[in-house]
């Protein structure tokens, strides 16, 4: 497929309005494989996004409603423990729950996606690998348990289970207004980190209705947009620092637990569940148990663990929320879609047409008594006093609404720090609401926009993607420093290394591996003399507290680099790769702990070489003008299904570090069409 045609560097222009004159129901593809789906009301757009994610990535959304179901041991013989884990915790009652309370205008939505996944598998059997088959067909309740399995149990839960997955939940978020830009308008980086496969995958589309052109996407298997903008506004997410999964230590009697003073029966039920899809497959009782304290993971002897989430009795819908911000044509009618405080979590950072930008600390956040600290560890239960009054509402959550600085970001740190200097401060909120520190990427994060003045969209992506450490440029004094105090020649060396390199993560970059190394060892503050200070948040920490000791680090990280690649100044792209199937490219940018915006984070290959596994997925620069202007990039591709073209076409630009156009106006979508759908023929 020929990319040298397309103008990678020209701006989309659209045309304003609250949407378009739509008389089909019909799919224009685009040569990205990216859906433009025209529809003339809720059921027709939402069974044929169902058809679009299946036609991209087929056995991933059956994959991922199988798991959901808590069958993945009965239909391929894996991972019991997470089919166990979603009926103990009452995650899947949670989801009958949510899915019997669903507004008519949510079950069409949920319905129709449904209806669109059955219909492109029965149309399409050869599609569908056999393994999967097994799970059709799907049904609307599969889309809540999807939606509660990631939401609840992926983003929230399993972070904090010994069992979870080691990854660092991560999001760079940046507004700006119109007095920070050559245009007078404002703008909005959309940048999420998350792994690079299965359920953590966005899917990127385009809805033309009506009374609607919204862009952006979703993770695969949902049927909303979650990170997207319209012709009037947008938004994105960055995980925020929450604590809304708390454990409490029950004291037990006669399979009863203690409260206020008086021993109480559990909520006791059982579930069936088989492992193994062969004539041996067996069986297993899930035994599930609820307290007021939450549901028991765990007993032994008169103790219990219990933990409790969110929405546990499944009284809201996320995606509910999600498509009333999609649907929201100004400030006012998005800040109703906020009140409605059905997302779990998520940091919420919005601009508009209007030169408004905005920041909400959203999600269920639980009203506690205690402190942050009181609630990082297991809770002692034995009185009310320890659960959870309600949760706060959204108009008394941390928030900025067009800040005197002209610009907001979050990179996953608390409230206090997404402008600076910051309109609320930590004491006007309840100490267990969120944290108060500020890590070297949100430090990088801040920096790089408070400093920036008349930007343009180009500008404005340039900065997005800064690969420069912000950690090591904090330690740069420090290291030549040290110089003077060592003989040590392979030390020397070492900080040579480091010292003349600029502190960036690029494919030429010859310090960032070495730095990596040393910092692998080191941590990322602990050797600080002077700690964070909100008082100088983008300043903080500095100084080291012991030479010596940071000394011999640096010899040790220049050893084992030797032995492992032989010299100290390698480029980076030579062991760090970008890696999509067939495609290949050197990488840049780094893990955030390093104070890196552009964020990557790798694992061992082959060769000797990492590759990426997590960071940069979706990025979308957005200027709201009267026409807007808008670039984005999904950097693996959008789809997965092996034999589709576009699984990686866009690593190439990811790794350039260049976006694309989107191409939003029916004359574009046509100018690149590599292929028209028709619902009727769906």
């Amino acid at each position: 497929m020929k990319r040298g045609s397309y103008a990678f560097l020209l701006l989309v222009l659209i045309g304003c309005g609250a949407g378009a004159t739509v008389d089909q129901n019909e799919i224009l593809w685009d040569s990205w494989g990216i859906p433009h789906i025209y529809a003339t009301h809720d059921s027709n757009l939402y069974q044929m996004m169902g058809w679009a994610q299946m036609r991209n990535h087929g056995n991933l959304v059956l994959k991922l409603m199988g798991e959901a179901r808590a069958r993945s041991a009965a239909y391929w013989g894996r991972d019991l423990e997470r089919d166990q884990l979603l009926h103990q915790l009452g995650l899947i009652d949670a989801a009958e729950r949510a899915f019997a309370g669903l507004s008519e205008e949510d079950r069409t939505v949920v319905e129709a996606f449904a209806k669109g996944i059955n219909a492109y598998a029965a149309q399409h059997p050869e599609a569908i690998d056999k393994e999967y088959r097994v799970v059709l067909p799907v049904e609307a309740r599969d889309i809540i348990y999807h939606s509660t399995r990631v939401f609840y149990f992926e983003f929230l839960i399993n972070r904090n289970l010994g069992t979870a997955r080691k990854w660092a939940p991560g999001s760079n978020g940046w507004a700006v207004n119109g007095s920070r830009t050559t245009s007078g308008n404002s703008m909005l980086l959309a940048n999420p980190h998350l792994p690079w496969n299965d359920f953590w995958l966005f899917f990127e589309a385009h809805f033309v209705t009506p009374t609607n052109n919204l862009y952006g996407v979703t993770l695969v298997g949902l049927p909303v947009l979650g990170i997207a903008f319209n012709e009037q506004l947008g938004w994105t997410h960055t995980v925020n620092t929450l604590d809304n999964v708390d454990y409490y230590e029950l004291n037990l009697q006669n399979g009863q637990y203690l409260l206020d003073g008086a021993y109480r029966d559990f909520e006791v039920d059982s579930v069936r569940i088989v492992s193994g899809t062969d004539a041996n497959a067996g069986e297993k009782w899930v035994v599930k148990k609820r307290s007021e304290f939450g549901m028991v993971i765990e007993t032994s002897g008169d103790r219990a663990l219990a933990v409790t989430w969110p929405n546990m009795d499944g009284e809201t819908n996320p995606l509910g929320q999600w498509k009333a911000m999609g649907e929201a044509h100004d400030l006012q009618e998005f800040q109703r879609a906020l009140d409605k405080n059905a997302l779990p979590l998520f940091n919420v950072l919005y601009s508009d047409k209007h030169d408004n930008i905005l920041y909400h600390f959203g999600g269920h956040v639980p009203r506690k008594n205690g402190d942050w600290k009181k609630w990082q560890g297991v809770v002692p239960a034995t009185g009310r006093e320890e659960l959870w009054n309600g949760y706060y509402a959204a108009s008394e959550l941390p928030g900025y609404l067009n800040p005197e600085s002209g610009w907001l970001q979050n990179a996953n740190d608390p409230p206090y720090t997404s402008t600076i200097p910051a309109p609320i401060q930590p004491e006007d909120y309840p100490d267990h609401i969120a944290p108060n520190h500020m890590s070297f990427r949100p430090q990088r994060s801040a920096r790089l926009i408070q400093e920036a003045d008349r930007l343009d969209l180009n500008e404005f992506i340039r900065l997005k993607h800064d690969t420069r450490s912000e950690l090591a440029l904090r330690l740069q004094d420090e290291f030549r420093q040290l110089m003077k105090e060592t003989t040590d020649s392979l030390t020397l060396s070492a900080l040579e290394v480091l010292t003349k390199w600029d502190g960036a993560f690029e494919a030429d970059s010859e310090g960032a591996v070495l730095f990596a190394n040393l910092i692998n060892q080191v941590g990322s503050s602990k050797y600080f003399e002077t700690p964070w200070s909100y008082k100088e948040p983008l300043r903080t920490p500095d100084g080291l507290k012991n030479s010596e000791a940071m000394l011999a680090a640096i010899r040790k990280a220049a050893e084992t680099q030797l032995t492992q690649l032989g010299a100290l100044n390698t480029p980076f792209g030579d062991v760090f790769r970008m890696k999509v199937g067939e495609h290949d490219y050197p990488g840049n940018g780094g893990p955030g702990n390093l104070g890196i915006f552009r964020t990557m984070n790798y694992a061992p290959g082959v060769d000797g070489r990492w590759q990426v596994v997590h960071g940069d997925t979706y990025i979308c620069a957005t200027e709201f003008g009267e026409q807007i202007q808008a670039k984005a990039l999904l950097t693996y591709g959008n789809a997965t299904q092996a034999d589709n073209p576009h699984r990686g076409d866009q690593l190439k630009l990811a790794a350039e570090k260049q976006l694309r156009e989107v191409w939003l106006s029916r004359e574009q979508q046509e100018a690149h069409l590599e292929l028209l759908e028709k619902l009727e023929d769906m």
